[in-house]
């Protein structure tokens, strides 16, 4: 199988990518999910910001940056809006 060239400065494809100097991280790898599931929540516009160039996906190591920050935001807003239950003593 031909080795698939890295992404320009600054990009990253959905999946990892093998180079001499070590592997580029995907979307999928910084996401903690598999490629495949990237690819169903692209197609139902769900993720980071991506585009094609050619036959390849690409999307900005900022977008998916900012799309986790955006999950974590989002995650520490829903607990923060209710209090914790305090322990009951055995």
């Amino acid at each position: 199988m031909p080795k698939r060239p890295a992404p320009p400065e600054g990009y990253i494809y959905i999946d990892d990518v093998e180079t001499e100097t070590g592997t580029i991280l995907g979307i999928a790898s910084r996401l903690g999910i598999a490629p495949s599931t990237y690819r169903k929540w692209r197609m139902a516009g769900i993720g980071p910001r991506t585009f094609r160039n050619g036959k390849r996906v690409l999307a900005s190591v900022d977008a998916v940056d900012e799309y986790l920050a955006e999950q974590a935001r989002a995650a520490g807003a829903s607990h923060d809006s209710r209090p914790a239950e305090p322990r009951i003593a055995a």
